[in-house]
């Protein structure tokens, strides 16, 4: 059996968890499962951001790399509500 405790690509995201130190996720959804060889796990997630930021939410695409979280593909909000509807529209649930 493969320890895999070590491997951020088998990490799982929660809510929580910060994303390259500069947001929270607040809600998510997994969309793709870790496949070794083929590709690695994804979510879409909501994320709070700094509250001076111009869009203090993001909805992203958050993918467990090698190097960790890598976040991108991103819709960006001025309200909670907002951010939702992006999630939603993406397949959050």
């Amino acid at each position: 059996m493969i320890d895999n405790t070590n491997d951020p690509t088998f990490a799982e995201l929660s809510i929580g968890d910060k994303i390259n130190g500069m947001a929270t996720v607040v809600a998510c959804t997994k969309v793709c499962n870790r496949e070794i060889g083929e590709v690695y796990a994804t979510w879409i997630a909501v994320c709070v951001k700094s509250a001076d930021d111009y869009h203090p939410y993001a909805v992203w695409s958050i993918v467990a790399r090698p190097e960790g979280w890598s976040a991108g593909h991103g819709d960006y909000a001025f309200t909670l509500k907002e951010a939702l509807e992006f999630y939603e529209g993406r397949g959050g649930k």
